[in-house]
């Protein structure tokens, strides 16, 4: 298929090192030099105008250019865009969802505009949609019988917030210490894939530690032109229950605020203690990313089931 157009399993939190870091797109900017085609063009510029929710598809667009297909629609509802995803290049939805053969995301200003991207769903193979507006969701269901698998949440911070203040005591490195690369190794992140986002200054580690002794870690890491997630979360089992976790997080998103770029929180919605660290240092939760497994049904062919 040639280009027309965090925090839940390692692999798909590792998928993240592997982008193509794009400039900051806002609305009316000139597109990437990498991007030629005017349609994409067109794709590029319309995803930007909302980059935070959009994130998903233009990080799969700039890191898998091979393996995606887009498709950019107009009428009097405004714009859309629909993003197919080979499930094969995908370390996290190949590992996920074997059985599927595309992921599809959508972004929309209206039902009808939505409908016309559906024409573009490859039929008689399984799909992986994910969502994140229920009204994209309702007109998906009218054609697909529909099973949801999970969920993704997004939180972001604003600087200045009483809680979110980063700790003077825990300083951002790019050279981050022994133990705390072993906690990021634990959880599957490997150093060759952040340590050349950490030597171009697109991330930082951020560890509370004392001395040699590091109780938790994170990073943050640029997602998209201004959009920066927070990642790698991982704190020593005898420290946890203590409050390093949530102050190596809240360091991470303050600094990021600090640095003028948007900082994002990502967690499945199955990881309790990391959703409760959230809202405990008053983070505001600001898209949820929902996964729906399909079976695409060809012309003629009914969409029958329940949707779970």
């Amino acid at each position: 298929m040639c280009c027309c157009g965090a925090t839940g399993a390692a692999s798909e939190r590792a998928f993240a090192f592997h982008l193509l870091i794009g400039p900051s797109m806002p609305s009316g900017a000139v597109c990437p030099k990498a991007v030629l085609e005017p349609m994409m063009c067109d794709v590029y510029t319309y995803l930007s105008r909302d980059p935070f929710t959009s994130i998903s598809l233009l990080k799969y667009l700039q890191s898998y250019p091979q393996d995606t297909e887009s498709f950019h629609v107009r009428g009097e509802e405004g714009e859309a865009v629909l993003v197919l995803l080979q499930v094969a290049a995908s370390p996290y939805d190949r590992e996920t969802y074997p059985g599927a053969a595309f992921v599809c995301f959508i972004a929309s200003d209206g039902p009808n505009l939505t409908r016309r991207l559906l024409d573009h769903v490859p039929c008689g193979v399984s799909v992986v949609f994910k969502l994140a507006a229920e009204a994209d969701r309702a007109v998906v269901a009218e054609g697909f019988d529909l099973r949801r698998t999970t969920s993704f949440l997004s939180f972001t911070g604003s600087f200045g917030a009483p809680s979110l203040q980063t700790d003077p005591r825990l300083p951002m490195t790019d050279d981050p210490l022994p133990q705390a690369w072993s906690l990021l190794e634990a959880r599957g992140y490997q150093r060759d894939w952040l340590m050349p986002l950490l030597a171009s200054g697109h991330a930082f580690v951020v560890e509370d530690s004392h001395g040699d002794d590091v109780a938790s870690v994170c990073f943050a890491f640029q997602n998209h032109g201004h959009i920066w997630e927070v990642g790698g979360l991982s704190t020593r089992p005898d420290r946890r229950r203590q409050g390093h976790a949530a102050r190596v997080v809240r360091s991470a998103i303050a600094e990021l605020a600090r640095r003028g770029v948007q900082g994002r929180y990502v967690v499945e919605e199955t990881n309790r203690p990391s959703l409760q660290l959230a809202q405990a240092i008053g983070l505001q939760h600001v898209l949820t990313l929902t996964h729906f497994l399909a079976s695409a049904p060809c012309a003629g062919e009914p969409a029958v089931g329940t949707i779970s």
